[in-house]
């Protein structure tokens, strides 16, 4: 038993791991913010009067990952209860905030969110199955010639729909919706860690720059893609339009940063471009000093000017 717990838990640290590399450290730095703040300001004061709410809390949490499971099926291969496995992962998930609760002395509430644990142990999970026609349906609205977006929105379409219905809720709390906009920002360097063919290069209107002309079409594609936050924005904290000025100013400064390091690579030989522990500097540096975000993108846009003729050139 005592080797079966060990390597489950070594097994779910190198999913962890994983799970943090792939979703990107900034991310997980600034949701984190996100979460701490939630927490310690908004939290005590729902949950004071409202029991029923605090309780809710729990299944929301281990609910959707029970669900979606993707591995019962081998836990029931295993010679020790996979009640018992899932019960120790589950009730550790959720003993943070149980840990927080207590502090309140929430005693009720933590033995009641527990037992609704113990009865989702033993709900059956849905099969999740790759539908692939329903894939290029979803991304069929971005045009061709945007093709990172098309391959990002294909490989993090759950992800993105969850940041999105986030920001949507937290449109009432002006710094939350703020960081949660920077969320979806910060994972922009993932739809261009790829470099396009000549062909493709060579098939964009020539009768304006490509540079100009591709920076141009991405604007317009993420802006639009925001809009409805911006909507959301004005409404709520018409005030403080100045700080979705900045959130449009940084989210710009982002589009171009990701276009300029990668036409910046053009005549390297390489096909993948690993830009994001670039883009995360660019990324920290422009929100804590702005000057420094416009330098970065003036040394790439030289680079990229050079980079892109010699290419097609040869």
């Amino acid at each position: 038993m005592k080797s079966l717990v060990s390597k489950i838990l070594i097994f779910r640290l190198k999913q962890l791991w994983r799970l943090f590399k792939q979703v990107g450290f900034v991310r997980i730095f600034l949701l984190a913010i996100v979460v701490v703040g939630f927490l310690v300001f908004e939290l005590p004061n729902l949950i004071s009067n409202n029991d029923f709410l605090a309780v809710l809390i729990y299944p929301s949490i281990i609910l959707p990952i029970h669900l979606l499971r993707k591995d019962q099926g081998f836990l029931r291969k295993l010679y020790f209860q996979k009640e018992a496995i899932l019960a120790g992962e589950y009730n550790t998930l959720a003993l943070p905030f149980s840990l927080f609760l207590a502090f309140f002395r929430q005693w009720p509430v933590i033995f009641i969110g527990h037992f609704l644990i113990s009865i989702i142990l033993f709900l059956p999970s849905i099969k999740v199955e790759k539908r692939y026609r329903s894939n290029s349906q979803f991304i069929n609205w971005i045009p061709i010639k945007l093709f990172e977006w098309r391959s990002y929105m294909r490989q993090r379409k759950y992800f993105l729909l969850v940041c999105f219905v986030i920001t949507v809720l937290l449109s009432a709390y002006a710094i939350a919706m703020s960081i949660a906009i920077l969320i979806l920002v910060a994972g922009f360097s993932e739809a261009f860690t790829h470099l396009e063919s000549k062909e493709l290069i060579e098939a964009y209107p020539q009768k304006s720059n490509f540079l100009s002309s591709k920076l141009k079409d991405h604007s317009v594609f993420i802006h639009l893609l925001f809009l409805p936050c911006y909507a959301l924005f004005l409404l709520f904290h018409l005030e403080l339009w100045y700080i979705l000025v900045l959130l449009l100013i940084i989210i710009e400064c982002s589009i171009c940063f990701c276009l300029l390091y990668k036409y910046s690579w053009f005549g390297y030989a390489k096909s993948a471009i690993h830009n994001q522990v670039p883009f995360v500097i660019f990324f920290i540096s422009t929100i804590l000093f702005f000057p420094i975000g416009i330098a970065f993108l003036y040394f790439y846009w030289r680079k990229a000017i050079k980079a892109l003729p010699e290419y097609v050139k040869n």
